[in-house]
Parts: structure tokens; sequence; C-alpha cells
């Protein structure tokens, strides 16, 4: 059975350009109501910020959005967004229902992952925080039991994570990032098997994207990764968002996590 996504409310971390924005694109184009997310309000932050509401604003008159700021490496940032995302869909008229969350906020910081003096306990604690703890506080709170019956709790719906392929292989733009979506990915099924049946977990795992992450790895090695690939060929943002999009109306999946990579680890 299909789970249709028209005017559903929808929470997006981490969506101010690159991946995020794309998702916000797609589920925008499905009929979505979002909250979307950046973590600073800095002027570059601010900038991507406005590019992407104005695109989406033009494109889709009917979707209704709205920024939120929230640091996901904080937790009481995600109760904050959360909560603030329940106060958008009451004043949108939908209850205060929250219909679909996507953890998409993610950090890491480039270093050799064969060098153990190029990571830093702090790179493993940020790491932790935002790509671990965060999606667990959000589902929390989302699920929170609440008089009026606000959040996911009762009306159930979707929670994806976008995870990453350096969570099931022994490489990526760090040590820390690595072990951190090896974390994320158990973090999504324990939540699947033990937050269901209203409410489905399920996680995407990406390889290189063509973002402003993905140049970090500089040129010469983003060609040799795509050089690795069965397809020979760069994954799309658009591609890529199709997965979230299935997942987030297949009623069926739950637990699961999806490659994304162009045949790299074949």
């Amino acid at each position: 059975m299909v789970y249709s996504l028209k005017d559903r409310v929808v929470i997006i971390t981490g969506s101010s350009a690159g991946l995020g924005a794309a998702l916000a694109h797609a589920f925008a184009a499905e009929g979505c109501h979002l909250i979307l997310n950046s973590s600073t309000n800095s002027a570059a932050s601010i900038a991507r910020v406005e590019a992407t509401l104005a695109n989406l604003t033009s494109e889709y008159p009917d979707c209704k959005v709205k920024f939120v700021t929230a640091d996901c490496t904080l937790e009481n940032e995600n109760v904050a967004l959360v909560n603030e995302a329940i106060e958008l869909s009451k004043a949108w008229g939908f209850g205060g229902e929250i219909h679909g969350c996507i953890a998409n906020a993610g950090w890491t910081r480039f270093s050799n992952i064969a060098d153990l003096d190029d990571v830093t306990c702090d790179d493993f604690d940020k790491c932790m925080a935002v790509n671990v703890k965060s999606p667990y506080v959000l589902l929390r709170e989302l699920k929170r039991e609440r008089q009026d019956k606000s959040g996911m709790g009762e009306c159930g719906g979707f929670f994806l994570l976008t995870s990453s392929v350096a969570g099931e292989h022994p490489g990526g733009s760090s040590l820390a990032y690595c072990v951190s979506k090896a974390a994320n990915l158990h973090l999504m099924k324990c939540l699947a098997k033990h937050q269901g049946p209203k409410i489905r977990v399920n996680a995407i795992k990406p390889g290189v994207l063509p973002t402003e992450w993905g140049t970090k790895f500089g040129q010469e090695r983003f060609d040799a990764i795509i050089n690795q690939t069965v397809l020979k060929t760069v994954t799309t943002l658009q591609n890529c968002a199709l997965i979230y999009t299935m997942l987030a109306k297949n009623d069926s999946i739950t637990g699961e996590s999806i490659t994304i990579d162009g045949g790299q680890w074949l």
C-alpha cells in the first residue's frame, strides 16, 4: 500500500543546500509541507537558506515551508526544533501532527583514516552528536506523549536517516565519521524494531555525492572514487532523493538501509 505524501508535514534537518535541499524539492513535489533546518546564522548559511526558499516557493507555491535554525550537535536545540515544528504544524492547520522526519544533518572533519594521530576525540564527540544522538533525540521528542496528540506518536509516519556507505566499509572522510555512521545504521535498526508499528524507520547510504562536502575529497580522489563504481557515473542528488521518497511512501518497509553508490562496493 502506498502512503500518500500529499499534505504531510515533514522535518528535514541539514537542508539549506546539497542533498538536504534536493530532498526539500523532492518532498515539496510530492505535496509535503516542510520544516527545514540550518545549523547557523552565518552569512553563508543565510545566503543558502534564502536561495533554497526562493526556489521552493517559486516552483511549489502550495508548499508551506519554514526554515528553523538549530545546531543538531546540541540536545536542547534538537528538542526546540521539534517543538517549533509542532507549533508550525498547528499554525498551518494540521493539529501539530508531524508525519515524517529526515535526519539528514551530518558532520565530519576530513582526515587521514589510516593515521590515528590525524583524528581527535573531539572529532568523535561531534560526529556522534550529529550523526547518532541527533536522530535519537528527534524521534524521542516526536514520539513523546502530549495531551494534544501532536508529534508523530499518535498519527505515525516515517523516519529516515541519512547514513553512508562509510558505515559499512572502512573508507571515507575520517575514522570518526565511519564509526559514527556504523552506529547510525544500528540505531536505525533498533528504532525500527522497537518503535513500530506506527512509525517506519529506514536509512539511505549514499556514496560520494557532487556536493560542497564531496568536493572536499579533491578532484583527483573524487574522480578515482567514481572510476571504482560499476556504473562509472556520479550519483546525482535527484536520483538519491528518489530513494527517500520511495521509502517515505512504502508502508511495507522498515529496518532497511539502501545503498546508492553506482556499485562502488560490489
